[in-house]
């Protein structure tokens, strides 16, 4: 007999029940026919438009039109057949079922596929029932969220799946390596990775994601365009401290959207790799681009429309020409050494250093 596994990503009302609730509202009209089947088969299972109108032999009056016939008994092939009621008159329809191994049949969405294996194909689709016990396969369309199952089977039954996916619109999807990660969602907990989050807004969103014993991550995930956001961190155990300074006490200072600081931050153990630091004071937005490394200390200053990066005193060239020249005269050899420490090149031109 058929049997129906229907896959739901999200509440549906069934064509099932559409096809019920159509035919009981049809006897009785005037705009019926009648359909009159028999079968090869006595007792097969006959369908309508996915419903289940009874078993053959049977007679019965239906709503005139177009409609999908399919008759279905173990371990024959389904009889499928495209019927046209018309109004007042009689159908007659003689199913012939030769024996088959079952089957199954998955319907869905426009553009929809299914993958077995290493095998991929359109919807919709019958396929001979695999030997063994249960069959594994991913759905998917664009625009909508993937989806693997696993379908458990009886030798020699026939079975449709109707695939009913959930848009990829709202979805963002976040997880980590190792997982467990606290997540935070435009300042949202969300709970732990791996993290689905449904019904969000389009738009620009900053993730955090955070871990005992790792540093601290921070993502920007943009859905403007109305796709599924996913992000995949795998979290360092080390990170560097992010200053952020010359910033207003009502200022909102933001780490890839993430608002981490009101005024001047000192944030810790930020993980390495790029960060987009933000400043918002009112309607005024500064924002600059900037490498954490993987240790130490990465201290930025807003000056105007800018923010830029500050280096440590001992990494500027002031510094150095001034105690190179504070030596110099004491020893040459001095003088060489501290010129061969200095992390930066010489200014061009002529360079004037207060001595003190």
């Amino acid at each position: 007999m058929l049997r129906r596994a229907t896959l739901r990503a999200m509440p549906t009302v069934s064509l099932g029940v559409v096809a019920l609730a159509l035919l009981s509202s049809a006897f009785g009209a005037d705009s019926t026919g009648v359909l009159r089947l028999s079968s090869t088969v006595p007792g097969a299972e006959v369908y309508l438009d996915g419903a289940l109108i009874g078993a053959a032999p049977l007679t019965k009056y239906l709503p005139a039109g177009s409609h999908t016939l399919r008759v279905v008994a173990d371990n024959f092939e389904p009889y499928v057949r495209l019927v046209e009621l018309q109004v007042d008159k009689t159908l007659d329809v003689s199913a012939v079922l030769t024996p088959g191994p079952g089957s199954v049949e998955f319907s869905g969405p426009a553009g929809a596929q299914v993958v077995i294996g290493d095998q991929i194909y359109g919807l919709p689709v019958r396929l001979p029932a695999p030997t063994a016990a249960a069959l594994s396969y991913r759905a998917q369309a664009p625009g909508f969220e993937q989806v693997d199952a696993t379908l458990p089977l009886v030798k020699g039954r026939n079975y449709v799946v109707a695939l009913t996916l959930e848009s990829s619109e709202g979805v963002i999807v976040v997880g980590t390596t190792p997982p467990g990660a606290a997540v935070r969602l435009d300042g949202a907990e969300v709970g732990a990775t791996p993290s689905r989050n449904r019904g969000v807004a389009r738009g620009v969103h900053g993730v955090q994601v955070s871990l005992d014993g790792y540093a601290t991550a921070y993502r920007a995930v943009d859905t403007t365009k109305g796709g599924r956001g996913a992000v995949e961190i795998t979290l360092a155990k080390a990170g560097a401290e992010v200053v952020v300074k010359g910033v207003g006490v009502a200022a909102a200072v933001l780490f890839n959207e993430v608002e981490v600081a009101k005024g001047p931050a000192r944030v810790p153990n930020v993980a390495k790799g790029r960060l987009d630091v933000t400043v918002v004071d009112g309607d005024r937005r500064v924002t600059g681009k900037f490498t954490v490394p993987g240790s130490g200390a990465l201290t930025i200053r807003l000056a105007g429309a800018t923010l830029a990066e500050q280096k440590p005193i001992t990494q500027q060239w002031a510094f150095w020409a001034a105690v190179g020249g504070g030596t110099a005269a004491a020893a040459t050899t001095a003088a060489v050494v501290v010129a061969s420490n200095q992390p930066e090149p010489a200014p061009a031109g002529d360079v004037v250093v207060t001595l003190p």
